[in-house]
């Protein structure tokens, strides 16, 4: 009888998936760098609304969500090398180091036209 352990088996790494992951690790961290490149413009945006009397939580968020760039891309390339390397899952950790910090900037991008086209360029309308 043979043993289960011999049935599991592990998962290739190719070439493509170690040049994938080194091209979505620079691309990471790239984004990170321009989130924080936004932290000044952010602080100089939001200074007003962020030290009004009655806290402005809808500043506070949009403020947190705009300066969250590095983190974003930090937690993608952490989680997604720990996947690759650790856990044999290279597929996985492609996916990861690609998925937090291009949503991250997927959603900066919308939220900057929103802001563009119905707020006027003001960055708390309606909050």
């Amino acid at each position: 009888m043979r043993d289960m352990a011999e049935d599991i088996e592990t998962r290739r790494y190719t070439v493509w998936t170690v040049i994938l992951m080194l091209v979505w690790t620079l691309l990471a961290v790239g984004i990170g760098f321009v989130g924080v490149g936004m932290w000044m413009a952010n602080v100089m945006s939001f200074a007003r609304d962020l030290d009004a009397e009655p806290t402005n939580y809808g500043a506070w968020a949009a403020f947190l969500f705009l300066s969250a760039g590095p983190f974003a891309a930090g937690a993608g390339v952490i989680l997604g090398w720990l996947s690759f390397i650790f856990f044999r899952a290279p597929r996985t950790g492609v996916k990861l180091v690609f998925f937090f910090p291009v949503i991250w900037a997927v959603g900066v991008l919308v939220y900057l036209a929103v802001v563009t086209t119905v707020c006027q360029g003001e960055f708390t309308c309606g909050v």
